[in-house]
């Protein structure tokens, strides 16, 4: 523990830019260190992109490591030098100031109350994540009015002991369109969720929603547990491209995915309507895409769409992302494109990893994942390199 303290005083004192790896979990935060008091710290953070997206505070125990160098510190550097440089927009940077007169964590909670703003809660206890809006605080615990995007039916009023609070998310992007849709959200009504499974149904709701442009959430064969939100951008024979959104609304790329592939296509969801909501309020304020994407591009459903797009992809060496049918999900580019097969790179943060390629058939191919942000700015370090 000692060790850890010393080093998040160092990367205080030293404004280094740091991985915070938590203990039994897989979430890492990348970040500065803003202030260390003798329970925890306020870490803002960075997302993948390298825009702020708020903050966390984090107590000792939940700290395994704080990581000052690595690859993808490296690769984290620049991409945040990148944000800035092109102007990515961001409504997720902290603005609170704290001091050491009082506890972090109850500076955290007294100001997301006062503020009336969502945070979210990692129960030390349970394991679980809550979000929701502080109500009462006392002086050994809280209570959280529960907001649970995906069945807005269960709102509870949940109590936490201070001491049992792992960590406490706040101010960042999702967290921030939550608040200023809160009061819209609070008046949607609970919806059964409607998907379909089969392989007929599946290829007419694709084809319906291409017509309508309605929201829609895909489950893939490839992980059931996984599940991509868009709209149908071009519907092949066998075959459909997808354009994405992201947990913000915003437009997240592309997604080429065969129909027999697909586990389930679901229409309509409490999630569903929070998203369409989020899309909403991004329209409003001018932020449906950040500045280096391309969300208009087209596409001709009478086109074999996996060579198309590869092909494509191929010419430009573009990095892209593959879901093949033996459940390998691979990043990287490709080098030849020989109709019914690829040679294709495999890249691993921000680096060129297989320089010979391997030969895939795109029969193996089940999806593929392009202009997507985080494959452009890889696309972009690597230019920048001289490695690709």
């Amino acid at each position: 523990m000692n060790s850890i303290m010393n080093d998040l005083q160092y990367a205080l004192q030293r404004k280094a830019l740091v991985n915070v790896y938590q203990v039994k979990q897989d979430v890492v935060y990348t970040g500065y260190v803003d202030i260390v008091d003798d329970a925890g710290i306020i870490l803002t953070t960075f997302d993948d992109t390298g825009s702020e997206d708020g903050a966390v505070y984090l107590t000792f125990e939940v700290i395994e490591l704080v990581e000052f160098e690595s690859d993808d510190l490296d690769n984290m550097r620049f991409r945040i030098e990148n944000a800035t440089a092109e102007h990515f927009f961001t409504f997720g940077r902290m603005t609170t100031e704290f001091n050491l007169k009082r506890p972090l964590i109850r500076q955290v909670l007294a100001t997301a109350m006062a503020d009336e703003t969502a945070i979210m809660v990692l129960d030390k206890q349970s394991g679980e994540l809550h979000e929701g809006e502080v109500t009462r605080i006392a002086e050994q615990d809280f209570d959280l009015q529960i907001f649970n995007k995906f069945d807005l039916s269960q709102h509870p009023l949940l109590t936490f002991k201070h001491q049992d609070v792992a960590l406490i998310e706040f101010e960042g992007k999702e967290l921030t369109l939550q608040t200023a849709a809160m009061g819209y959200l609070q008046t949607l009504t609970p919806v059964k969720k409607m998907s379909v499974t089969r392989l007929t149904e599946i290829a007419a709701v694709l084809h319906q929603a291409e017509q309508t442009q309605q929201l829609i959430s895909i489950n893939p064969v490839a992980d059931e547990g996984m599940f991509f939100v868009g709209r149908v951008n071009t519907i092949g024979e066998n075959s459909v491209v997808i354009n994405l959104i992201d947990m913000t609304g915003q437009f997240g790329g592309y997604w080429l995915v065969r129909l027999t592939a697909i586990a389930q296509v679901t229409t309509q969801s409490d999630y569903l309507a929070v998203m369409k909501t989020y899309m909403t309020l991004d329209q409003t304020l001018g932020v449906v895409a950040q500045p280096e994407l391309n969300d208009e591009r087209l596409f001709d459903g009478t086109d074999n769409l996996f060579q198309a797009v590869l092909s494509q992809a191929s010419k430009f060496h573009r990095v892209i992302r593959l879901q093949l049918n033996g459940d390998d999900n691979v990043v990287g580019y490709i080098s030849k494109f020989g109709g019914n097969e690829i040679i294709f790179h495999l890249v691993e943060q921000g680096t060129v990893i297989d320089t010979m390629g391997t030969l895939i058939e795109l029969s193996d191919i089940d999806e593929v994942a392009f202009d997507y942000l985080d494959a452009m700015l890889t696309e972009k370090q690597l230019r920048n390199q001289g490695e690709l």
